[in-house]
């Protein structure tokens, strides 16, 4: 089965969530593919102390990404976190370039982590706000990774940093219009990154009258998925809003249905396939 993962863009200002190295590696080759495929310009930041096993490249050749011959040709472009390298000016500058070179667009990652080493976690919040605008004027594609164990207070605001949606090894959100589409699969594992990111999206404004969630590619959903998605959703409820919970499939219609979400105040069920 396709799983979410696979048939979600990755394209955008893209928060990744990672519980582990095996899922962060994951994330960014698949990331990286998608840039190739595109014939985009990847660049990529780290440390200069980064271990080899951990390094950009490391982390190419162990999920068998083909990359040599970008490399060789100056697509894939490693840079060095210093605190200049966070700069709107810096940044414009990189794209500039790539464009004149021929390349259509721009990609762009690096770790949280990296960034807080040179830069305050206050200005990273600067620059990631900035960069989710930059993303919507610029041919640009920014993959910003995240370990997961954040608070969930930290976790809503870094969702909402991220304009095109959250990446994890089995959850995928993404913006539509007057919601959110999620794609996956919801378990305990990761209800709190599906309840960060409707409530981001809530926060953002999106929604006001009748919230739409897209479930159509939604595979599986437990009891403490569709806890989060009338927590998360509960105020907006109480408020006299609508979730419009759209085109769920049987499986997942069936759970909502049995724990009785249908009946919940503002909560309805569209086109349940």
């Amino acid at each position: 089965m396709e799983t979410g993962m696979q048939r979600s863009s990755w394209d955008g200002h893209l928060l990744l969530v990672h519980e582990n190295e095996q899922q962060r590696r994951a994330g960014v080759a698949a990331w990286v593919r998608r840039g190739l495929q595109v014939g985009a310009k990847v660049v990529y930041t780290e440390p200069v102390d980064v271990p080899p096993d951990r390094s950009f490249m490391g982390v190419l050749r162990a999920e068998e990404v083909c990359a040599d011959a970008a490399v060789d040709r100056g697509q894939l472009q490693v840079v060095l976190a210093e605190s200049e390298t966070y700069s709107a000016t810096f940044m414009e500058g990189v794209i500039d370039n790539a464009l004149a070179a021929g390349y259509p667009t721009v990609r762009w990652s690096g770790e949280a982590e990296t960034a807080w080493g040179v830069i305050s976690r206050a200005a990273h919040a600067d620059v990631e706000w900035a960069t989710d605008e930059l993303c919507r004027r610029r041919p640009l594609s920014i993959l910003c990774q995240y370990s997961a164990g954040m608070t969930q207070a930290t976790l809503q605001t870094v969702c909402a940093m991220h304009g095109d949606g959250v990446r994890e090894s089995l959850l995928h959100t993404s913006p539509l219009p007057g919601g959110i589409a999620v794609a996956g699969e919801v378990d305990v594992s990761n209800e709190a990154i599906l309840r960060s990111s409707l409530l981001a999206t809530r926060s953002a404004g999106v929604g006001r009258g009748s919230l739409v969630v897209d479930l159509r590619r939604l595979d599986f959903l437990d009891v403490a998925g569709a806890k989060a998605l009338l927590a998360a959703t509960s105020a907006h409820r109480s408020n006299g809003g609508k979730v419009l919970l759209r085109a769920a499939q049987p499986q997942v219609d069936r759970i909502l249905r049995l724990l009785g979400v249908h009946r919940a105040p503002g909560s309805v069920l569209e086109g349940a396939r």
